[in-house]
């Protein structure tokens, strides 16, 4: 009798054990491990990545209002999207500055792609030679002068859209206060009649800024961008998620 007791318990706890393990096989709602371990895990939403570095002269309320703008331009998936078709379009993007000739010349690889006319610093002022990256684009810049340069000491600070803002339509920051920007005087392209920066027409500035946008896998789409360019009174800076290569040379 005994024994027939011991026997009937011992069926009982096999019986629980099998039921319990039936239920965590079959069950969709109880979670295991090898539930977990299939998960792939969610990418993070581009907006919430930190940030490249944007370099001197940043200014993080130009930047969100860029951000901001950008999420009404379409979802975040569009906008991945046309971030990385531009990139793959603009593989191996490189600026070449030719201060002798004063040409700026665009290449896809070795492959010339795009050739601009450039005003260059002047014997007193002269433009620097060297390889460096752009790493920001500034849409509408606000100029703020370098007060460490004696030509800028009694320069006042222009907001962007003013008709004495130096800056033009845009700026492409690679090596502050020197920078490829905007002009609109037409006449000084082609000769050495800047105080260490590049200037290009402002129209092959934006140009240049919406390619740059695009190599550097920061373009959020052609609406974003008419956005920017039509506000002229709002600076938009925009960080680089990858640097194009320069160089400068005589």
């Amino acid at each position: 009798m005994r024994f027939s007791r011991q026997l009937l318990a011992g069926c009982m706890v096999f019986a629980l054990a099998a039921c319990d393990l039936s239920i965590n096989s079959e069950d969709p709602d109880v979670d295991t491990g090898a539930d977990q371990a299939a998960v792939t895990p969610q990418q993070p939403d581009r907006m919430q990545m930190a940030e490249p570095e944007p370099g001197e002269g940043f200014n993080a309320e130009s930047a969100d209002r860029a951000r901001q703008l950008a999420l009404g331009s379409g979802t975040e998936q569009q906008r991945m999207q046309a971030r990385q078709q531009s990139r793959r379009d603009l593989q191996d993007l490189r600026v070449e500055v030719d201060l002798s000739d004063r040409k700026l010349r665009l290449f896809q690889g070795d492959r010339l792609t795009a050739e601009h006319d450039v005003a260059v610093g002047t014997e007193k002022w002269p433009t620097p030679t060297g390889s460096w990256e752009f790493h920001r684009v500034d849409i509408n810049p606000e100029w703020n002068p370098p007060k460490s340069e004696e030509w800028a000491e009694d320069a006042e600070q222009q907001a962007p859209g003013s008709a004495e803002n130096p800056m033009g339509r845009a700026r492409l920051v690679y090596r502050m206060p020197n920078t490829v920007h905007g002009t609109d005087d037409l006449n000084s392209l082609g000769k050495a009649s800047s105080h260490g920066s590049l200037r290009v027409a402002n129209e092959v500035v934006l140009e240049l800024a919406e390619t740059l946008l695009k190599a550097g896998g920061a373009f959020e789409g052609q609406q974003w961008f008419r956005q920017m360019t039509q506000n002229r009174t709002n600076e938009y800076q925009v960080p680089l998620e990858q640097r194009i290569p320069i160089r400068v040379q005589e």
